[in-house]
This record gives C-alpha cells, sequence and structure tokens, in this order.
C-alpha cells in the first residue's frame, strides 16, 4: 500500500470544510486541493512543506496551500495534539478564473506577522474546533459564518498573492508526484532509482535536481525516507516477519535495515513494534491517531478564557 497519497478530503458539514482534532504519529508526503490550517495545541511536529522543514511547537499555526506538497512527523517520545481546518478553494477563489489562485503566508515560525498577531488565528481557530465538537441544532450556521470571518481576517491580516498557475512549477510537482508513486510500486526490486528514471525520462542528475527543488532531498534520500515509512507502517499495522518487511522495502540486508530504521527512529526495528499496539490503518489518514475528547475541549477552554 503506497504511503504518500493525494488526500482525498469528505467535509463532515453541509459546507465545503472539514475541521478535526488529530495526534500526528507519521503522515508523509500527500497533497490535496483544499487550504488547510494546522494550530497545535499539544506538543510539537515536524512539517515539511516542499523544501522547508520548520517545527511547530504549542501556539502555533501554519497554513499549507492547495496541491502543495508535504508532511508531518510527531516529535519522538513526545506527545501532540493538532487542530486542522481544511477549506475547499471554492471558499477562498478570488474570481472564476481557473488560471488564478490565492497563496496566502501564515507560518507562526516566520517573522512576517499579521496585524493582529499570529494568536489571533491560533485562537479563531479553536473557536472553530470547539464549536464543531458541540452539539447543537444551530451548529452548521455558526460554522458557517465563523469560518466566513475567518477567511475575511485571512484576507485583511496575512500577506497572500494571486498568482496565475506556473506550467513550469506545475510540471515539477507533478513530475516529483510521478517519482514517489513509482518509487512506493517497485521499492522492493533492485535498482529503483534507475528504473524510476527509465519510466519518466530523466537522467538520474535532471531527477535529483527536480527533487531537490520540490522537496530538498535527493532521489536517494527520499528512497530511504519512504522504506522507513513503509517499515513502520508494516510493523505497527501488521503482524508480517521482519525477512518480509526488509524485502518488501527493498533494504538488501539485514544489517543496513537495522542501522538505518535505528538512526532514523531511535529504536530496533523488534523495538519500534513492542513499543506501539497495532492501530486501524485509514488509507485517507495516515498517521492519525485517536484522542481524548475531554482533553482537547478542556485545551480548547483555556485557549479561548485566555
Amino acid at each position: 500500500m503506497p504511503h504518500s497519497i493525494y488526500e482525498s478530503i469528505t467535509n463532515n458539514q453541509s459546507f465545503p470544510v472539514n475541521i478535526f482534532v488529530a495526534p500526528i504519529q507519521s503522515s508523509t508526503y500527500h497533497w490535496h486541493n483544499e487550504y488547510e490550517m494546522i494550530g497545535i495545541l499539544k506538543g510539537s511536529i515536524w512539517m515539511q512543506v516542499q523544501s522547508e522543514q520548520v517545527r511547530l511547537k504549542k501556539g502555533d499555526i501554519y497554513l499549507v496551500n492547495p496541491n502543495v506538497i508535504h508532511a508531518i512527523k510527531g516529535v519522538e517520545n513526545e506527545e501532540n495534539l493538532c487542530m486542522f481546518v481544511q477549506m475547499s478553494r471554492e471558499l477562498l477563489a478570488f474570481d472564476e478564473e481557473d488560471n488564478k489562485e490565492v497563496r496566502f503566508y501564515l507560518d507562526s515560525t516566520d517573522e512576517e506577522e499579521p496585524e493582529k498577531g499570529f494568536a489571533y488565528f491560533y485562537k479563531k481557530m479553536a473557536e472553530l474546533v470547539y464549536e464543531s465538537m458541540r452539539e447543537d441544532r444551530h451548529q452548521a450556521f455558526r460554522i458557517r459564518a465563523q469560518v466566513c470571518t475567518l477567511i475575511a481576517d485571512l484576507f485583511d491580516q496575512v500577506i497572500y498573492d494571486i498568482r496565475f498557475k506556473d506550467a513550469a512549477a506545475q510540471n515539477d510537482q507533478e513530475l516529483t508526484v510521478k517519482a514517489i508513486t513509482l518509487m512506493e510500486e517497485h521499492m522492493g526490486e533492485e535498482k529503483v532509482m534507475d528504473l524510476v528514471c527509465k519510466k519518466i525520462g530523466l537522467s538520474r542528475k535532471s531527477l535529483d535536481r527536480n527533487l531537490k527543488t520540490t522537496l530538498d532531498l535527493t532521489g536517494k534520500e527520499l528512497l530511504e525516507n519512504l522504506r522507513i515509512e513503509q517499515a513502520k507502517n508494516l510493523l505497527k499495522n501488521t503482524d508480517k516477519n521482519m525477512n518480509y518487511i526488509l524485502d518488501a522495502c527493498g533494504f538488501g540486508s539485514e544489517k543496513t535495515f537495522y542501522r538505518v530504521f535505528r538512526e532514523e527512529t531511535g529504536f530496533t526495528p523488534k523495538a519500534f513494534r513492542e513499543k506501539g499496539q497495532v492501530e486501524e490503518y485509514d488509507e485517507a489518514l495516515k498517521g492519525y491517531l485517536n484522542y481524548e475528547t475531554s482533553e482537547v475541549k478542556r485545551i480548547l477552554r483555556e485557549i479561548l478564557n485566555g
């Protein structure tokens, strides 16, 4: 099963918005058509958006623009809770022209702070999430009002630009997506990179140049990352033995598998499996775990009353 995905988002309201809270274990390279705002309620996470990597901690907020490849990882041995608000592009469309899109720059680790501050948008997110968790017959109307206010505030307070879709940039991303898909499909085979280059029709040097531009990784680094993530998934969510996992992920030798896995996770494969219980594997939202609703509501009340 591929570990990176195009994430098709199903809205849980009668309004093109998806609102939820989740602890993050590992959600590697994925993309979607929606704007995605992420706020950290507890702990911290690593966020990679194309070639940029930042660490978001409690109180931080980040907006991912549509169809941008990104990855989220929890920090080892640290619990986290994250708020997500995913909004359809049609809600923020500048006009009806398909070749234009609005891109916002909202990142609380950056120096470009909105006029009302990052805390203002963090609290707005908390209000929206808290409202979505209430049982109220008129909840949908309140959510619509709060989402529309949030969007207006983004336009009023946050730096943004209106771009004509760049065919070259779009082609770079499409090429990266194709490379990721091929690596996942063939990671258990020999000479994976040669095969990927042949199918794409690029030299290894050209492919590496593309991947460095879009993800700040070489082909070798990306393949190793995908192999580790697939191994983690198989260890946590299946009872497959070590030889099967080693072959399926294409590590080549047991020694290499153990060395690379320990360098990345801090655990041997056996210890990693014993550490975590088997969890249900959701193809649409990989790495999003269960949480205690009461704890989330308590944290949200503290933010709203602060």
